[in-house]
């Protein structure tokens, strides 16, 4: 494969000595694009050469176009903070172009630079604003299915895995039927990476497995590495350790030599986590150092967040107690700033508010195609009248008739569309408390953790008692409950009648289960609401079942649905 491309990149130098103008500026993008994925820093001089001859000749699309390539390049070789202010010009110069679709392509990669700073807020709305640009000058399936694949990102790392999977999957599908391999192959490594957060390890494990020799073929060496580092991350998890290290070592290597600056400063802080795990806790400590000065280098926060940790433990294993609490305070900060409730909760709403805004104008199109219809129809109707005018009087009386019953028809159905319009407004509501709910108690639940390792280490443990004895009673208070029931009953009226007059030996505890089982939650969000592990949770579907008396071939979702 590299022999095949090294005569590929030798022809076109061949062909760009003999060129001139605008064919010479392609010919050095091709070159550009050729080394990009393989060797990044190896593009450089092809990208500078076209950026040179755009200049040259004062061509403004060529101007545009070689300025978003040297966006792209900076996101390459780990560079964001550098890519923003170039991809404000390139937007605006797309913009003076009226090349919309152009613009949209920029305020993506923009969006992406975003989300590697772990500047999410921003990052969402620059997603949203761009797939609303899309959807109103009519882009082609495959920008709007790259929208759907950046925004399935960003709501994978905040934790929003099934609006994560939901756009990933739309995504897919365009990719399948336009047939674009390379794109199939990310997608399906994005599912994985949302399978390994929900901890379905065994299946992520198949889907990176299954992707690996693909772009061993394609010789796309970053994609490689980022494939590698998750498999040694999912048996650090499983206590493989030692196959763990030979993945996070193999990935290193790569990125060492291909320019994935911020992949390195992940490996070395995956392989400071293994250290820790193996009570080396000195080796832990460099390699967590070299992952720190990196994300400060490259200003990945997100990644930061992990360094920080895992700085705090080391220090913790070596006894350095505080400079473990001094990175751990540093932790917290950066993680509330950036993955904060306020954060998820902004970004919630540009999601609700999305697809509230898509819902009104399908409905606004729908309104005018029944307008159209009705005009058709009065039309017909008063050509008859024209031709009937000898039954007047009997067809005036019908046409009153008819036309007192299509308006109080009319009135019916502006009802019930604002009552499903309500409907659908609180479904939302209780889906975000719901999650919300879920994500409050995991993170409580995480620091109620880590208070404790705390607490078995210090000689105050009666202080971190008490702050643990306040997070059980935020996670047990029955207000939050009491809140979430509010909510469920106003969307599901007479659920909970239902379910106690057909089965009457149904227990309180049984009937929150149902509600979230109702709302299609996954195990991970109903063990975070219930405050149980999700082995709780399948005993509880479990004792559930014999009540209802299922046989095993009976679906206990979808009977809890049907209700």
């Amino acid at each position: 494969m590299q022999s095949q491309n090294q005569k590929r990149v030798d022809s076109l130098l061949q062909v760009a000595s003999q060129q001139t103008d605008t064919t010479q500026i392609i010919t050095y993008a091709m070159l550009w694009a050729e080394h990009l994925y393989v060797d990044p820093l190896a593009s450089k001089p092809y990208l500078d050469s076209t950026l040179v001859l755009a200049k040259r000749l004062n061509n403004k699309k060529f101007i545009a176009r070689t300025t978003n390539y040297l966006g792209v390049y900076h996101n390459m070789t780990s560079q964001y903070e550098a890519s923003i202010p170039i991809y404000n010009d390139v937007i605006k110069m797309y913009t003076e172009l009226n090349d919309m679709t152009q613009v949209c392509a920029a305020m993506n990669n923009k969006a992406n630079s975003f989300r590697s700073l772990g500047r999410y807020n921003e990052c969402l709305e620059v997603h949203m604003e761009s797939l609303k640009l899309k959807e109103e000058i009519g882009d082609t399936e495959e920008s709007i299915a790259a929208s759907y694949w950046n925004i399935g990102n960003i709501q994978g790392d905040i934790g929003n895995y099934d609006i994560s999977n939901d756009y990933y999957n739309k995504a897919k599908v365009i990719y399948e039927k336009l047939d674009l391999k390379d794109d199939i192959a990310s997608i399906n490594i994005n599912l994985a990476i949302n399978l390994k957060g929900q901890k379905e390890y065994e299946e992520a494990k198949a889907l990176f497995i299954e992707t690996m020799p693909y772009y061993i073929e394609k010789n796309y060496n970053n994609d490689l590495a980022g494939l590698y580092d998750n498999l040694g991350w999912i048996y650090a998890q499983q206590d493989s350790l030692q196959l763990a290290e030979d993945y996070y070592m193999k990935s290193l290597a790569i990125s060492q030599n291909y320019g994935e600056t911020s992949l390195i400063g992940l490996n070395q802080r995956h392989l400071g986590e293994l250290y820790n795990k193996k009570g080396e806790y000195r080796k832990a400590l460099r390699y967590i150092k070299d992952a720190l000065k990196n994300a400060e280098e490259t200003g990945t926060r997100k990644k930061m967040i992990g360094d920080l940790l895992e700085m705090s433990k080391a220090y913790a294993g070596l006894g350095r107690y505080k400079k473990a609490y001094e990175f751990h305070t540093d932790y917290h900060k950066l993680h509330d700033e950036i993955l904060g409730e306020e954060n998820i909760k902004k970004m919630n709403e540009l999601e609700v508010q999305y697809q509230t805004e898509k819902k009104e104008k399908e409905l606004i199109l729908k309104q005018k195609e029944l307008q159209l219809l009705e005009e058709r129809k009065q039309k017909a109707e008063n050509e008859k009248l024209f031709l009937l005018i000898s039954l007047i009087g009997a067809l005036a009386l019908a046409i009153a008739i008819v036309y007192g019953l299509r308006q109080k028809m009319k009135r019916n159905k502006i009802e019930r569309e604002k009552l499903n319009s309500d409907l659908e407004f609180k479904e939302k509501e209780l889906t975000t408390h719901a999650l919300h709910l879920a994500h409050k108690n995991e993170v409580l639940l995480d620091l109620k953790s880590q208070l404790k390792e705390l607490k078995s280490e210090s000689p105050n443990a009666r202080s971190y008692q008490k702050v643990i004895n306040t997070i059980n009673l935020d996670i047990n208070n029955d207000n939050n409950w009491e809140q979430f029931r509010n909510y469920f009953e106003d969307v599901h009226k007479d659920f909970n009648s239902k379910v106690m007059r057909n089965y009457p030996d149904v227990s309180n505890n049984d009937l929150r289960l149902m509600s979230l089982l109702k709302m299609n939650l996954s195990s991970k969000e109903i063990a975070n609401i219930l405050n149980i592990s999700i082995e709780g949770v399948k005993k509880a579907r479990y004792r559930l079942r014999k009540k209802l008396n299922l046989s095993s071939e009976e679906s206990l979702q979808e009977l809890v649905i049907e209700l």
